[in-house]
């Protein structure tokens, strides 16, 4: 796993240093830090071939929280960027069917969960909407991710679209491609 920073001196240097790490070291995971992140730049980060992607003086608990999804084979971006993501690839794709058959297997709790997961929600907006804990929510993630072979929020929300599959990506880069393909860049 390899940290760049995103130092705005440098402009769009970091960019390059991600794609000679990964050209030296193809089965690298690369986070990106920025002093002042935003949309544009994340999704310049993932299109070089970055799994992850967040403000660079996040606190500690938090690099802990992207070093254990990253290494996991999740990707990372922060919770606005993510649920920004998610709304532009649901325009005008609400394929309920999709998502039904794909839900069948939880259990009527699990699939509130992973309903409002998938919605870009944070654990705690899920908590409040469901009238639980923090705490059940999480437990209720862990098991939709294993049952439905999801590694994160993202690829959840994806294969509720019928835009990804279920089960695990041989590599991250995959789950990255088949979102970027589908996300118009300038919106």
């Amino acid at each position: 796993m390899i940290w760049v920073h995103a130092q705005i001196e440098h402009g769009a240097q970091w960019r390059q240093h991600v794609q000679q790490v990964l050209n030296f070291l193809p089965s690298a995971k690369v986070i990106v830090l920025s002093n002042n992140p935003d949309q544009a730049e994340a999704m310049q980060a993932l299109e070089v071939g970055a799994v992850g992607y967040l403000h660079a003086y996040a606190h500690h608990h938090v690099l802990k929280e992207v070093y254990s999804v990253v290494s996991q084979g999740g990707v990372w971006l922060g919770r606005d960027l993510l649920k920004h993501l998610i709304t532009l690839t649901t325009r005008g794709n609400r394929q309920a069917n999709v998502a039904e058959e794909v839900l069948e297997g939880l259990t009527k709790r699990e699939r509130e969960v992973a309903l409002e997961a998938a919605k870009g929600n944070s654990n705690k907006e899920i908590a409040r909407a469901l009238s639980i804990s923090e705490r059940t929510v999480k437990a209720h993630l862990t098991s939709v991710f294993d049952t439905l072979k999801v590694r994160d929020r993202l690829h959840l929300a994806l294969v509720l679209q019928g835009q990804a599959n279920q089960g695990h990506f041989s590599h991250e880069n995959d789950m990255k491609e088949s979102f970027l393909n589908k996300v118009p860049l300038n919106s």
